[in-house]
């Protein structure tokens, strides 16, 4: 419905336009009834070539077809429009009788005419039709990165997860105390990975809480030979990617604390104004260098945090990462606010 009003719009500019340019400002009746002719030829010079000659002949490589084909189009709608002016036309006109003939020239010239609101249309239609293609390769690529960052998000915590459940299932068994804590705390992270995590962002204070709970769960497990210090300033209402700074302080757990029987150590560093977030994870590493920490510094938990700014924060964060020894730290500003 869009494309006819359209169509009918240009098509009723090209009748106004042209009777007015023909008339001069003088004789403007006569020429509302000539051009009634003109636009009919006009219109289906555009249609014939956008529907038949166009996708038919042009669009499949057949190009002698098509120049066949305009060019027989083009003498069909010559000699109708000078049979026409020689019936009736050309004394409406007042042109001299002398001059109701056809020739090469007036056939060029008619072409030219004929064909030229169709080239203009077309090449509206071409834009719009390009426009509407890059509309719908942004919103592929869009819906592509949107599903890629759900799969990134799915991805996180399943060893956290399943090491969580069987400690509960330890607590329970045992009528341990800090069992109901436990649940509490899951309860409030998988509320927090499996529907607010879902936004597109949300406030840092939610992000911060979903860490609390995190460390929490891991003080159960770890006991008295973790050391954690966290520590969370400024702007808490800033907005930021759920799950990204929580991918990063699970990180540092999973391969700070995991491989380490001796005191693993964790400092977590969250400050954050309106234009910017800041976090820093330090975290030491166990002397008894396995296969985790031999994957460190490209494991699955760090390729997926990288991936994730890239495609939040594209050139609106910097990462640094530090990888000694016996420590490993990550250092992330995401800019809110464009630079």
């Amino acid at each position: 419905m869009r494309t006819f009003t359209r169509h009918a719009l240009f098509w009723l500019i090209i009748y106004i336009a042209w009777t007015y340019m023909k008339s001069t400002g003088v004789h403007y009746s006569k020429y509302l009834v000539i051009n009634l002719l003109n636009v009919a030829i006009y219109m289906t010079a555009y249609y014939s070539l956008k529907h038949i000659l166009i996708p038919k002949f042009f669009d499949r490589g057949k190009f002698i077809l098509f120049t066949i084909g305009l060019l027989l189009s083009t003498f069909v709608f010559y000699t109708i429009w000078r049979t026409t002016g020689i019936l009736w036309i050309d004394e409406l006109r007042g042109i001299n009788y002398s001059k109701k003939y056809m020739s090469a020239v007036g056939y060029l010239t008619q072409t030219v005419q004929f064909y030229s609101p169709a080239m203009v249309l077309l090449a509206w239609e071409s834009h719009l039709e390009r426009k509407k293609e890059q509309a719908r390769i942004q919103q592929l690529e869009k819906e592509k990165l949107s599903t890629e960052l759900k799969f990134l998000k799915a991805q996180l915590n399943p060893h956290f997860l399943f090491n969580t459940l069987n400690n509960l299932y330890s607590y329970v068994v045992t009528s341990s105390p800090k069992a109901p804590d436990m649940i509490l705390r899951l309860s409030g992270i998988l509320d927090y990975v499996l529907y607010k995590s879902q936004n597109q962002s949300v406030p840092l204070k939610e992000e911060v809480n979903a860490i609390e709970n995190f460390i929490a769960l891991e003080k159960i497990r770890y006991g008295d030979r973790l050391q954690i210090d966290f520590n969370q300033v400024g702007n808490s209402s800033v907005p930021v990617s759920p799950l990204l700074l929580l991918s990063i302080v699970e990180n540092a757990f999973k391969h700070g604390a995991s491989g380490d029987i001796d005191t693993p150590k964790i400092t977590i560093d969250i400050a954050a104004e309106y234009a910017f977030i800041k976090c820093k994870v330090w975290n030491t590493k166990s002397k008894y260098q396995g296969e985790i920490n031999d994957d460190y510094k490209e494991g699955i938990g760090l390729s997926n945090i990288k991936r994730q700014l890239n495609l939040v924060y594209p050139d609106q964060h910097h990462l640094n990462i530090d990888d000694q020894e016996q420590t490993f730290s990550i250092d992330l500003k995401i800019n809110l606010v464009n630079e």
